[in-house]
């Protein structure tokens, strides 16, 4: 127990636990009244899954590290720098994704190109299936990530995502750290030790001091329903595959590409046996290449790499044809993100144009260039919050991370099933000059991802007079890849 007074934490804190995966293990409410539709129950859904899914055996991100990755500047608030290097990663994971998700009770695991259709949604705040302020830190059991525990409550909305929140101590945080207590993680593996371009992590700004255990058939409050506590459920037991010469997961089946509908020129669609080979190079990179951010520094980037397929025909899902983890260490986050880039880059490229993720987030900050100060937005300015925050009817809202005004959509754009993304690691797949597919790359530093994504890629290359690299908008030339410095091991 941890003692809260003048605070709207000591009547009304909702505290969400999740394991690793993503299942809700259990939700209680201090109000009695609190139900599933309570905001509260939503914005600590979403600080859990951000502490579960953004970390790893060896590395603690909490939802803090979380907010402070995705701001219009890196570090938050100082001017003329680079967007945050997860910018839009809160738009991932979301309640209608057909990939991963927060798990509600009733869910069921569906090995196949859309694992997410039979999981039961969880409520999502308005900023997206993951949070970005205070309040989420991951579990740890004998040096292994378990889940994580969400804490909302204290008069923090999710929309304050904002550098001083991210820079100041917070009472949900103080009550999080109160329950990660005999399940936190070694100190080494902490996001402050993890540096970005030179600058460390958020973490925690928080302290928590513990008072009395009271017996939990004690606790004032109740469960929210339908989310009474529960078991951790049993590994889903995906298929073991050597790849690249990592030994690793098979989380969606590998595939020709089914579809009828002809590509231009008669050119074919691609096959298993492509597919096998494009994941395969990109997991060999993988394996010589070092990780963005697992401690102790000097460790194999773990990843989860997705193909996916060209339908040529507006308002057809693309299908996953295959997706692999290089280790089940892999983030979690990382599988929803590496189809979402695939997708985003086929919804983006076509015959006269091959954009990569790297090129659909330059052209989707608040200023273009992205980080000067004083420049009008880029082109794809509020798209990806259009393409995911679904309301039953239209709204109007606000990112307030970049101050996108825009009209929440009543449909999930089907071009977009997981919705959209905007940092780098994906590419489209040419044959012949036609647009045959892309890959998705996730899961330890944007640079690691764009390099293992192009290893996936480079016998399926697009002409390079149609590269996004050889044309410019507003006289800026438009980023295609960007490799990091000294990646091998």
């Amino acid at each position: 127990a941890v003692v809260i007074t003048n605070s709207p934490l000591a009547a009304n804190a909702v505290i969400a636990v999740t394991d690793r995966e993503g299942w809700v293990l259990g939700v209680w409410a201090l109000n009695a009244g609190s139900s599933t539709n309570d905001p509260l129950v939503a914005d600590a859904l979403a600080k859990a899954a951000s502490a579960a899914f953004l970390s790893s055996d060896n590395n603690a991100f909490s939802s803090r590290t979380a907010g402070d990755i995705v701001q219009q500047h890196f570090p938050p608030g100082v001017a003329n720098t680079a967007p945050g290097p997860l910018v839009g990663v809160n738009f991932s994971s979301l309640a209608f994704s057909d990939i991963n998700k927060l798990k509600g009770p009733g869910s069921t695991i569906t090995y196949g190109p859309s694992p997410g259709t039979n999981l039961v949604p969880v409520p999502t705040p308005i900023t997206g299936g993951l949070a970005g302020t205070p309040g989420g830190l991951p579990l740890y059991k004998n040096g292994l990530l378990v889940g994580a525990i969400g804490v909302a409550g204290d008069g923090l909305q999710p929309t304050d995502i904002t550098p001083p929140v991210i820079a100041n101590p917070d009472a949900n945080e103080d009550v999080a750290l109160a329950g990660q207590a005999g399940y936190q993680p070694s100190d080494t593996i902490v996001a402050s030790h993890v540096l970005i371009n030179g600058i460390r992590l958020e973490y925690i700004e928080s302290t928590t001091q513990t008072g009395a255990m009271i017996p939990f058939a004690s606790l004032p409050g109740t469960n929210v329903a339908p989310y009474s506590p529960i078991a951790s459920p049993p590994p889903f037991p995906y298929p073991v595959l050597i790849l690249g010469g990592e030994i690793g997961q098979l989380r969606q089946p590998i595939v020709s590409d089914p579809s009828t509908v002809p590509l231009p020129n008669g050119v074919a669609r691609l096959t298993a046996a492509e597919v096998t080979n494009i994941i395969a190079a990109a997991a060999n990179r993988a394996r010589t290449t070092r990780a963005g951010i697992r401690l102790p520094r000097g460790q194999v980037a773990q990843m989860f790499i997705s193909v996916v397929s060209n339908p040529n025909s507006n308002g057809v899902p693309p299908i996953v044809l295959g997706t692999f983890c290089t280790s089940t260490n892999a983030t979690r986050f990382s599988w929803d993100v590496a189809v979402q880039k695939a997708r985003t880059v086929l919804f983006f490229s076509a015959t006269n144009r091959a954009f990569s993720a790297r090129t659909v987030g330059f052209l989707s900050e608040s200023t273009y260039p992205p980080g000067i100060d004083g420049t009008q937005p880029g082109l794809f300015f509020g798209m990806q919050e259009r393409f995911s925050i679904i309301t039953p009817t239209s709204i109007q809202a606000t990112n307030p991370v970049n101050g996108a005004v825009f009209t929440t959509s009543t449909n999930v754009n089907p071009n977009l099933p997981d919705g959209m993304t905007i940092f780098p690691g994906g590419f489209p797949l040419y044959r012949d000059g036609v647009l045959v597919g892309a890959i998705g790359v996730s899961g330890d530093g944007v640079d690691q991802d764009d390099l293992v994504a192009a290893s996936g890629a480079a016998v399926f290359l697009p002409p390079v007079p149609i590269r996004a690299d050889q044309m410019q908008y507003r006289n800026v030339r438009l980023p295609f890849a960007k490799f990091p410095r000294n990646p091998a091991l």
